[in-house]
């Protein structure tokens, strides 16, 4: 027979007072009632069958409750006084008990007997205690006496076997597993055998003290309980709501007007002020020089010019040699030499320079010139009587070598070289700078006048010099990049002003406008742009339509809007079930549709 021992019993009569109870519904089958037992949360489940319930009176459905409770770890307590539902229990050995705050025990053949007594008389049993409490009514003291006598009775008529007594202290641990039940049971039956207690010391009252720690474990526990639930359902309510709401796109474009002076602006009339943006930037970068130059020592040496005419061609016009300063003689190679100073002669006397009789009669004239090569170099260093060209009608000859020349070729930068590396870096660096110029921009918030976007070279350096002796040479250029914009804030504005929208439209974005046809300040341009328009829906709207309302409703309450296409409700917690009343708990967005949180 299996038999709870009295400290087993005590202990699941603890549990029975923390327990779950499932009201079983007269068209509930096997398969509900499994199914509340396994979702049921506490370890301990009271079933709580209805009157003349059939579902329970049936072994089979019997032993399936029994596995399932055992296959969740849990104990399932039946809540009946039917004698045929005690019978089946009694055989699949679930603990029953005769009402919810009875303690709960696995039925024995004497239990068993006993409801089917309590059935037979229950009418009996209500006459005589009407009768009874009328009675006690009139004489008190009696009726304290046959109290004390039926509770005495009853103890000594406790079945033989149904208490523990081998544990005075009642310091055991229910194992509520069968086996653990089954276990407890047989240590019962061994304790009422050997007969160490009485009956009626087995039917002792358990002492409180022992369960103080769990008392004040169960306060503690109640208090913070209390406590997390007001917090959860009064503090912890928030909600955030995204609707993404359908727009139109359309294409949107204006003439507009330019101006340098901000008090001739006029917005209204598409006159927009253009401010000009400016970037300047350095760049280096060293260049091989391409140049070479002979910087040794100029020949020198002195020319001989003679000139003849006749007689009569003097008396004419006269005869004489004139060279300036710097004036250039050739030789036949093709060198050439420089006068260092002016020198002249003329015809004074005509007796003197000319000679001769009768038609023969020639004047003659010689001058000196003190020369030096054009350039350094030993190959301009000549022999004496050297072969030249003649100089304004003059003969020209070198009586005498003309030397002193020497060679000393080096590299020199050019103009060439710094012009090439200044293009270099202009070009190489056009981009770059351009970027950054409109990335500034972009930070401004102002939208750029592109087709205004020059560059230009403002200084050029090269160290060493153009024509200074050196390898390489460093080149700095510093160039400037400028662009014209307008305020994006003017733009937009001149815009919404432009858009003519229906009282339950809105102009919900502006895309990134652009100017068209743009040639100078001077003349018009056209500005475009792509907008979306949509429904008129504000924060105030939708709040005071879905506060307090609960998360699924409120949803269907916003789709049914007009131009709504999606609408998303996240609770703040999981048993947040309802939008809460505080709007100060409640957040809004507002998106287009296909718009992601980021892009907002």
């Amino acid at each position: 027979m299996f038999i709870l021992t009295q400290p087993a019993r005590n202990v699941l009569y603890l549990m029975y007072m923390n327990k779950e109870v499932i009201y079983l519904e007269p068209e509930d089958d096997i398969t509900d009632v499994l199914t509340k037992l396994q979702r049921a949360e506490q370890k301990l489940v009271a079933l709580v069958p209805p009157k003349k319930a059939t579902i329970l009176r049936s072994a089979v459905n019997m032993k399936l409750i029994a596995r399932t409770a055992k296959d969740c770890e849990k104990v399932a307590v039946i809540v009946t006084g039917d004698p045929a539902v005690i019978k089946l229990a009694m055989a699949a050995r679930i603990p029953v008990a005769k009402t919810l705050q009875s303690r709960p025990m696995v039925p024995t053949p004497e239990m068993l007997q006993e409801s089917k007594s309590s059935e037979q008389v229950i009418d009996e049993d209500l006459a005589e205690k009407s009768e009874k409490s009328a009675g006690n009514a009139q004489n008190p003291a009696k009726s304290a006496s046959n109290a004390t006598s039926k509770t005495n009775k009853t103890a000594s008529e406790a079945p033989e076997g149904t208490v523990d007594a081998s544990d005075a202290d009642g310091a055991v641990t229910l194992d509520l597993t069968d086996e653990g039940l089954a276990a407890a049971a047989e240590k019962g039956q061994k304790s009422a055998k050997s007969g160490k207690k009485s009956t009626k010391s087995a039917q002792k009252v358990p002492s409180l003290e022992k369960y103080r720690k769990w008392i004040i474990l169960g306060s503690v526990t109640g208090v913070l309980l209390i406590i997390f639930l007001v917090w959860a359902f009064v503090f912890a309510p928030a909600a955030t709501i995204t609707v993404a709401m359908r727009t139109t796109s359309e294409n949107f474009s204006e003439t507009v007007n330019f101006t340098t002076d901000i008090n001739s602006e006029n917005i209204a009339e598409g006159r927009l002020f253009a401010h000009q943006q400016s970037y300047e930037q350095k760049y280096e970068t060293k260049v091989t020089a391409t140049g070479e130059e002979d910087r040794g020592e100029r020949a020198t040496g002195e020319l001989v010019l003679t000139k003849s005419a006749g007689a009569s061609s003097v008396l004419v016009s006269g005869l004489s040699i004139d060279v300036p300063e710097g004036a250039t003689f050739t030789a036949e190679n093709g060198l050439t030499y420089t006068a260092i100073m002016a020198k002249s002669t003329a015809v004074n006397d005509f007796e003197t320079d000319c000679s001769g009789s009768g038609l023969s009669y020639t004047c003659s004239l010689t001058l000196t010139v003190p020369v030096q090569a054009t350039a350094p170099g030993d190959n301009y260093n000549l022999s004496a009587e050297s072969t030249w060209n003649s100089f304004s009608g003059a003969s020209v000859s070198n009586p005498k070598a003309i030397s002193g020349g020497t060679s000393n070729k080096v590299k020199v930068i050019t103009q060439s070289d710094v012009d090439q590396a200044r293009d270099q870096l202009v070009s190489d660096h056009a981009e770059e700078g351009k970027e950054s110029l409109f990335s500034d921009l972009t930070e401004q918030n102002a939208v750029v006048i592109e087709p205004s976007y020059t560059s230009e070279t403002t200084n050029t350096t090269a160290t060493p010099a153009v024509g200074e002796e050196g390898g390489e040479t460093t080149v700095s250029v510093t160039v400037k990049y400028a662009v014209y914009t307008v305020d994006e804030a003017k733009v937009e504005s001149f815009i919404a002003e432009k858009m003519s929208l229906n009282d339950d439209q809105k102009l919900y974005s502006i895309g990134s406008p652009y100017f068209e046809r743009f040639t100078n300040l001077e003349e018009s341009a056209r500005l475009k742009t792509v907008v979306a328009i949509g429904p008129v829906l504000t924060e105030d709207t939708i709040l005071d339509r879905v506060k307090g309302v609960k998360i699924g409703e409120a949803q269907s309450i916003l789709k049914s809007i007009n131009g709504v296409s999606s609408v998303e409700i996240t609770p703040s917690y999981f048993w947040v079930r309802s939008v809460p009343n505080d709007p100060n708990k409640i957040t809004i967005n507002l998106q287009m549709e296909g718009e992601t949180e980021d892009q907002q």
